[in-house]
């Protein structure tokens, strides 16, 4: 599915408006439809409504009108300069009056507690800075006092493009979003002010192609099983991982590439990781450290648990000026890239997490943070690199300019190992012919589903990377047969 910035989206409404003749109050009418259905949805009796100047607020206003019509006890509060407000939001108030609405001006003395929602219509998709006293007033008390709260496009008080919240943000449960969604809204910690975030089309009728996406569980490409095959047909995988100090990496490096399908695992490593391999993963195959063969297989996976020593960099020197297969480079291996940029010069994916990225790129990790889209986009630009910048949400970027978001994921996943599964499961799909862009895109939402699948089995607080790893298999039957749950509603 495309996700759009939010100057991408005024284009849409742009090219809607001007050039295919859509009135703007009928896109207006529609977004207040949507939100109207689904306050019904939710069995709201009553609804305290706040609504800005902007379109946003007459998307509230609109809503508010046909709530009424529905039979639902009303309340607005219209926060701002009347006598500035959107052309649009003026029709819809204008209306709402002549219909003897109860309608307040900037007077936020009700009770919101008295009411079964609070719909969010205040600041819309162009807040690019933190709110200002009375809108900070207002979302605290919406915060404190709501017993329900939808929010019209976005919550107020976050960036739709970066996923800036600004130290504060309406905290919605539901997120009702139109046409297609926003940036931002994908992103931390804008995400975790949206709660369920639901799209309703509103009557443009054309989508300019977007170099961003998110994958949701449709139209998912797998690799094919074929009836008539042999390991050699799903590809070998060459890891150059773990250390004496870390042998479980190379585990984990290896049953991942194993449980996305690929054909056969070699571990090049130390004698000890290679005794710990065998008793633990005797499917694959070890090989020693110094007799790397960079003519091996179909990817090379370099940097889990390697340390950083100068055999380290010696290794990670050989492999990325020897392998001309696709490499996939984590953990240590990126350390010592941060120590050598000329070492980023291979066909493959990068996959660091923030503070590697920062030694990476030398900016603040509270930057990488704020501008996790431009800081991997650009890096994958420069170094004609994949970069999977990983977050609780993470970036995927490639040189040519497109980007995916993913969405998959829970906090059980914060534990060691997570990305050593990542790692592998990434080389698994890559081994067995996905290109390395959309390996990186598939294998992020895989690790994160499969951890889904692993906290809701052993709980948020007891999932181990191993326990990922058993459910990559399970997750990838699931988006074969297209059953697992839906991020969004449409």
């Amino acid at each position: 599915m495309y996700v759009l910035s939010t100057k991408e989206m005024r284009e849409e409404e742009r090219i809607a408006i001007e050039e295919k003749g859509v009135p703007s109050l009928l896109l207006m009418e529609n977004a207040a439809r949507g939100i109207a259905d689904k306050v019904l949805d939710m069995g709201a009796g009553s609804a305290l409504i706040f609504a800005g100047k902007g379109n946003n607020g007459g998307d509230g206003l609109a809503a508010a009108r046909l709530l009424m019509a529905s039979g639902v006890n009303v309340k607005v509060i219209f926060i701002g300069d009347k006598e500035r407000a959107t052309h649009d939001c003026l029709i819809n108030l204008a209306m709402l009056e002549s219909c003897d609405a109860d309608i307040s001006y900037n007077d936020t003395s009700c009770t919101i507690g008295h009411y079964d929602i609070v719909i969010d219509a205040l600041v819309g998709t162009g807040l690019k800075s933190k709110l200002n006293g009375t809108y900070i007033d207002i979302v605290e008390k919406i915060n404190k006092k709501a017993k329900l709260v939808l929010s019209v496009d976005c919550p107020t008080g976050v960036n739709c493009d970066t996923g800036e919240d600004y130290g504060i943000a309406v905290n919605a449960d539901v997120t009702v979003t139109f046409h297609l969604p926003k940036r931002g809204l994908l992103l931390y910690p804008a995400y975790s002010h949206v709660g369920k975030l639901v799209v309703k089309h509103i009557g443009i009728p054309c989508t300019t192609a977007s170099d961003c996406f998110m994958l949701d569980g449709k139209n998912i490409h797998l690799p094919v099983r074929k009836s008539y095959s042999n390991k050699g047909t799903y590809g070998k995988v060459l890891f150059v991982s773990g250390s004496d100090t870390m042998a479980g990496a190379a585990v984990i490096n290896g049953r991942a590439a194993y449980k996305a399908g690929a054909g056969l695992v070699n571990i090049c490593t130390t004698d000890h990781v290679a005794d710990v391999v065998h008793s633990t993963l005797p499917e694959a195959v070890t090989s020693r450290r110094g007799s790397i063969d960079h003519d091996y297989g179909n990817v090379t996976v370099i940097g889990s648990g390697i340390g950083i020593s100068d055999d380290s960099r010696r290794m990670v020197r050989a492999v990325t000026e020897k392998t001309k297969r696709p490499i996939v480079a984590d953990a240590d291996a990126l350390n010592i890239m941060a120590e050598d940029k000329s070492l980023i010069s291979f066909n493959g994916v990068i996959t660091p997490h923030i503070k590697e990225m920062s030694r990476l790129t030398g900016l603040d990790p509270d930057y990488i943070k704020s501008n996790m889209i431009e800081t991997a986009l650009d890096f994958a630009r420069k170094y004609n690199v994949v970069v999977l910048l990983k977050d609780a949400h993470s970036v995927i970027a490639s040189p040519g300019g497109k980007i995916c978001i993913n969405t998959t994921g829970t906090p059980a996943m914060s534990k060691g190992g997570t990305g050593d599964c990542l790692a592998g499961l990434i080389a698994g799909l890559i081994a067995q012919g996905m290109d390395v862009f959309d390996a990186a895109c598939l294998g992020a939402y895989i690790n994160g589903l499969a951890g889904e699948m692993a906290a809701h089995r052993k709980g948020e607080y007891g999932v181990l990377a191993t326990d990922i790893t058993e459910n990559i298999s399970l997750a990838m039957e699931m988006l074969k047969h297209n059953c697992n749950k839906k991020s969004l509603e449409m």
